[in-house]
């Protein structure tokens, strides 16, 4: 536990390092990992514990640089894709073309693995997936609605994860909170020696987080700072989060609808010719595999199969024409397109991409930050049937990461302890939301906005987490505005997309029209 007197010394609107890093320089080296452009890596010692200042014990931040493309660089952009626990690095190296493209090629690309992630503290409850499996049922938990008995045994599964995470990455587990990654990124600006100011791109939900985290925290330390997909902190840090899918309904719903306005493109439009009554066909599939679950090739499809699949194919328009193709073998019993559409849902998924996580990372990161503890099911009940009427498609997966936190063990060492309130920095932040983002809905952007002085919320009208989940030349001209002149977007500023939900078009197919020649500027490299 905290404190009192740290709490407090720590607390405030803003903070500054409490101690410097022991290396002023960052020597790069080549990498082990494969990117989509030339990348650089290095290690770099930040103090372990920033709130022992008698401490010189350290750990290995492990960074990752994609380096400018378009002439000298102008300074490093930060990357954070969410999770909390995505590892940084490897899906800044599968993404280095697109993320160059998006911010001009003018800046050296920076990715750091946070704390309790891949290589550093990792966060690890269980010494391997065989003994986890030992002790947490594979079924019978998770999603609260799946029967009658999930929400006890999700909250005794979690109870007895908990006590292992706290008895196997105790002292880890307040080592790796939001505000120590904030200052390890900050370390890592002090360290390039540029101009000493952060630039930041959140892409996607946690990486809000920590970017609203660490604007509130160094307000004065901001250049230019963009939170795409964003979380509300205030609900993160204190307890349920309703509002984050609280638009998901209603991009399920419009899913439908872009099937039927492109039918020769989406199998799931068959003869249906009205949309309400095609997602009323699907949602009494969804019901009925709660009950009775089918057996295809020696897979069993239910249920939690089906959310799942929704939630995660809901991210990204790629994914629309297979979770339309599997849907549809579903509902027309046709078990061979089912498999195809999974089979094609599965190979697009690889985790870097993706935020599916090995590690124990998200409960250590997530848990150790929340406030939000509980004694009993009974006391945690209010809290999960008004998650469950958040929403109808993803308001029963909405309790599962809670249901740890109300049983968590470990406090992080460190919290933010302001509001997030009348921040000011020397750019305006750019706050970015898709009108039907399924996982952070718009309103925490215009939440978050609130309290950031002049910051502007750029609404994108499209689909997925996050506008790489529905390609915008419009967006994707902002963005580079943004990080290469200072232009802000104009308040209430609205981009339309380029592609079509079930084209099968992607970014790539948009970045001639950014000026952005990937194969060309891998040529020039391979001549250097």
């Amino acid at each position: 536990m905290v404190s009192k007197v740290v709490l407090l010394l720590l607390a405030g609107a803003t903070a500054t390092p409490l101690k410097q890093s022991r290396t002023n320089s960052i020597n790069w080296g080549p990498c082990s990992l494969n990117g989509t452009l030339p990348i650089d890596c290095a290690n770099f010692k930040v103090p372990l514990d920033y709130t022992d200042k008698t401490s010189n014990q350290t750990i290995n931040l492990e960074l990752l640089r994609v380096p400018a493309v378009n002439g000298p660089s102008k300074g490093s952009i930060f990357f954070n894709f969410g999770g909390p626990g995505v590892e940084v690095r490897a899906s800044l190296a599968g993404r280095a073309h697109v993320l160059q493209a998006l911010t001009g090629g003018h800046h050296d690309l920076i990715g750091i693995d946070p704390r309790g992630t891949a290589n550093t503290l990792t966060f690890q409850c269980y010494a391997n997936e065989t003994e986890k499996a030992s002790v947490v049922p594979a079924t019978g938990t998770g999603l609260t609605n799946s029967s009658d008995i999930a929400k006890g045994a999700t909250w005794i599964t979690n109870k007895v994860f908990a006590k292992q995470c706290a008895k196997n990455s105790g002292e880890n587990g307040t080592l790796i909170g939001t505000a120590f990654t904030a200052r390890d990124m900050m370390q890592v600006v002090d360290a390039l020696g540029e101009d000493g100011l952060l630039r930041y791109w959140a892409g996607f939900s946690y990486g809000t987080l920590l970017g609203a985290t660490v604007v509130s925290m160094f307000p004065d330390r901001m250049d230019k700072v963009i939170l795409d997909a964003v979380m509300n902190p205030h609900q993160f840090y204190n307890g349920p989060e309703p509002e984050a899918s609280s638009d998901a309904d209603m991009a399920f719903s419009a899913f439908f609808g872009a099937c039927l306005a492109s039918p020769n493109d989406c199998v799931l439009a068959g003869n249906h010719t009205n949309t309400a009554h095609l997602e009323a066909s699907i949602w009494n599939m969804i019901n009925d595999l709660k009950y009775r679950p089918i057996e295809i090739e020696g897979i069993i499809v239910e249920y939690i199969t089906i959310k799942s699949m929704i939630r995660s194919s809901l991210y990204n328009v790629e994914k629309f024409p297979p979770f339309a193709k599997a849907l549809n073998g579903l509902l027309v019993n046709n078990g061979t397109q089912y498999l195809e559409g999974a089979a094609e849902l599965a190979a697009m998924n690889p985790p870097v991409l993706t935020g599916d996580i090995a590690d124990d990372s998200p409960y250590g990161i997530h848990c150790s930050d929340k406030r939000y503890r509980k004694s009993s099911l009974d006391e945690m009940m209010p809290d999960i049937e008004m998650l469950e009427k958040s929403s109808k498609i993803m308001g029963d997966n909405s309790p599962v990461l809670l249901f740890m936190c109300a049983q968590w063990k470990m406090e992080a060492k460190e919290r933010y302890e302001g509001d997030f309130q009348n921040i000011r920095t020397k750019t305006p932040v750019v706050l970015i939301g898709n009108t039907f983002d399924s996982a952070t809905s718009i309103k925490g952007a215009f939440n978050v906005s609130s309290g950031f002085i002049d910051s502007v919320v750029l609404r994108q009208d499209g689909f997925g987490h996050g506008n790489l989940g529905h390609p915008s030349l419009c967006t994707a001209k902002a963005v580079k505005a943004y990080f290469v002149d200072g232009v802000v977007p104009a308040q209430g500023a609205v981009c339309g997309v380029d592609v079509a939900p079930f084209s099968g078009r992607t970014f790539d197919d948009l970045l001639p029209d950014l000026g952005f020649n990937t194969s060309k500027i891998l040529e020039v490299a391979e001549d250097e």
